[in-house]
């Protein structure tokens, strides 16, 4: 049985179809997906992805959609694709009604989102309050972004006494692999299958809300 030749068009096509599928997957995960403060101290995911490798995988596929979207166009021919698009934009010329109206609408789109007038206004505020919905106290960083200070910047600012090297062997008592005091906590987590949260919590170290100086318990959590 003599096998049928490999179809580029059908490829691209199925290409396009799935590049749409994940991005209209990705889309909807990150609009209800929590600020990327939270979503990194707490290790947040989604089938397995963190918000940042969602945000990749959006990237990505939006950079396939665009290659597939040209190669599409030239695995038409080219001709008669121009002659289409020329014959249909005489025909939209021809319909000034629909053509100013979609162009209004386009517009009004554009403008209405940039000022924040409804609807439009509505939709963003909403997926912002999703967003937050997500903050508790218990959920929030000290300070912005502790998940990429080291143990070294950790010991600085949030013990009054404790070394690095004390850091350390906490978190090696508590059961987690250490290569280095410049690792970061997010690291730390990544290396150990925990969050950047649980490791700062394992180091049980009380922070101060006005002066982000902490002091250290130097116990251990068994």
């Amino acid at each position: 049985m003599k096998k049928a030749p490999f179809s580029w068009r059908a490829f691209i096509s199925l290409g396009l179809f799935a590049a749409f599928l994940m991005l209209f997957v990705s889309g909807i995960v990150l609009y209800l997906a929590p600020p990327g403060r939270i979503a990194n101290w707490t290790n947040w995911q989604i089938l397995g992805l963190s918000k940042h490798d969602w945000q990749n995988q959006h990237t990505i596929f939006s950079l396939a959609f665009i290659v597939l979207s040209i190669f599409h166009l030239f695995s038409i021919n080219w001709k008669a694709f121009w002659s289409y698009v020329v014959s249909k934009t005489h025909a939209g010329l021809g319909k000034p009604l629909e053509l100013s109206s979609i162009l209004l609408l386009a517009l009004l789109f554009g403008i209405g989102t940039h000022l924040k007038l409804q609807p439009f206004s509505t939709v963003v505020d909403f997926g912002e309050y999703l967003s937050e919905s997500w903050e508790e106290p218990e959920s929030q960083p000290p300070v912005p972004h502790t998940e990429k200070m080291t143990l070294r910047e950790i010991s600085a600012r949030f013990t009054s006494g404790q070394s690095p090297e004390s850091l350390r062997k906490t978190l090696e008592m508590n059961g987690l692999a250490v290569q280095s005091l410049d690792q970061t906590l997010e690291n730390i987590g990544q290396k150990n299958n925990r969050s950047a949260q649980d490791v700062y919590k394992l180091l049980d170290i009380d922070a101060s809300p006005n002066s982000g100086k902490g002091r250290g318990r130097g116990r251990n959590r068994q």
